[in-house]
């Protein structure tokens, strides 16, 4: 059977289902009249060239064209329902000859790359994340700055499901350094920093965080038109990305790895399930934290029967410290002063402390829940003075105060229990103006 009789046959069975798209209708109002002439497939059968006659006006066939490219995504989805490939090929619209003759497809094409930067991300679920992660060929994966234990044991979660899915090209980088305690995580040593060489990919994987401008320097590696898969368990408003899996009702990120797995149908390895462990217990807190849930619990159980050694993770992530770590929360624990009769705890550290301790960014890590852990307290807030123009704040508050909702105000963001913000003013411009607004909104009086 030649590749090339395949290749005609599929085409056909292409253009037969485009055709039956268009005369049900799509929903862009852009989209006028079109007529499919052929279908052109690669030698890989990984793409169709769709040839379509456009007809109207110049504007309405230049909106017609937009819209199609702008609609091939949910096309290809369609067509992969419909007709059983091992791989649904990518979807390109080409006009015909004298759609050219009559404008520059240079400038079309601007116009569909512009529109789609400001696309909103596509919802979807569980089984059609599988799907994506099957249908790309390479990968690159990524998380946000300042990455916990969600953030790095989820993206080597994720690579070994994809390998277990029979893929071999990904790549996994973040902008900054990992944590020590982290380094001891299967795969990690195979973790890119920003300035490594980054081949190229099919699909992004954003996990953990849904904004690009919270990857840091790995951002420069993603172009405005490439496709991106979130998969996230914070509520952002409008996150990036071309679709993507959000779900706050989950504990951690590494939570939903664990499920695509079941969904993929495919075992947890024990190092898989090492990584997607970490990533469930420091984000629960040890399973202290309010978001930790009956689901938790069962996914910790199969974590378990994947063969985790728990007992010695959970003693290296909470029982080792840093010297530098241990002079770092005397400092904090000296500087802490309370507020609101008590219920707000309040202390900061400086980037000249950190050096003066010997310490790392990561050495920060935990401390602001020491401040939340006094009793009494409803919020802890610690300030971290980066530098003379940035200062990081981290918010830790139980279930009478809402952090993410009340950093929404100062472009922070993260759970109701846990947030933190990024400000662009000195330690003691951000504390005066994060406290005074705590005042108003925990208050001597307020529940």
């Amino acid at each position: 059977m030649s590749t090339k009789g395949r290749g005609q046959r599929v085409g056909e069975l292409i253009r037969q289902e485009i055709a039956q798209l268009l005369t049900k209708g799509l929903k862009d109002p852009r989209i006028g009249f079109v007529s499919v002439m052929d279908v052109e497939m690669s030698k890989d059968l990984h793409y169709a060239t769709v040839n379509v006659s456009l007809y109207g006006s110049e504007k309405e066939r230049r909106g017609s064209l937009i819209g199609l490219q702008n609609s091939s995504g949910w096309i290809r989805r369609e067509v992969g329902k419909n007709i059983r490939l091992r791989f649904t090929p990518e979807i390109r619209f080409k006009a015909d000859e004298t759609l050219d003759n009559v404008y520059a497809l240079e400038k079309v094409f601007d116009e569909i790359r512009d529109e789609r930067v400001g696309e909103p991300m596509i919802g979807i679920g569980l089984p059609d994340v599988v799907e994506e992660l099957k249908q790309a060929n390479s990968f690159l994966i990524t998380s946000h700055v300042s990455p916990d234990g969600d953030a790095v044991g989820s993206v080597l979660a994720l690579r070994y499901l994809l390998e277990s899915l029979g893929k071999r090209d990904i790549t996994c980088t973040l902008a900054d350094p990992i944590p020590d305690v982290y380094k001891t995580l299967p795969g990690a040593a195979e973790i890119k920093g920003p300035d490594a060489e980054i081949p190229a990919y099919d699909l992004a994987v954003v996990v953990d965080v849904a904004r690009l401008n919270r990857v840091g320097a790995v951002a420069d590696h993603i172009a405005e038109d490439q496709k991106i898969l979130i998969i996230d368990h914070h509520l952002e408003e409008n996150p990036d990305g071309t679709s993507g899996f959000i779900d706050s009702t989950y504990a951690a990120t590494g939570e939903i790895i664990v499920d695509l797995f079941t969904e993929a149908s495919k075992p947890l390895s024990p190092n898989a399930a090492k990584c997607a462990y970490v990533a469930q217990v420091t984000d629960t807190g040890g399973y202290r934290y309010s978001n930790t849930s009956a689901r938790s619990h069962r996914i910790a159980a199969t974590l378990h029967e994947a063969g985790i050694e728990h007992a010695e993770i959970c003693s290296e992530i909470f029982e080792r410290n840093s010297r530098a770590k241990m002079a770092l929360l005397i400092l904090v624990l000296d500087r802490m002063e309370f507020r609101c009769d008590g219920r707000v705890a309040a202390s900061y550290v400086t980037s000249a402390d950190v050096e003066h301790a010997g310490g790392k960014k990561e050495d920060l890590n935990g401390l602001v829940n020491f401040l939340r852990s006094t009793e009494g307290v409803v919020a802890g807030i610690l300030f971290n003075g980066v530098n003379e123009t940035t200062t990081k704040a981290s918010v830790r508050s139980d279930k009478n105060f809402n952090a993410a909702a009340f950093l929404k105000d100062f472009g922070g963001g993260g759970h109701a229990a846990a947030a933190g913000v990024t400000m662009t003013e000195p330690i003691e411009t951000a504390m005066e103006r994060v406290l005074a607004a705590l005042e108003t909104s925990v208050g001597a009086g307020n529940p």
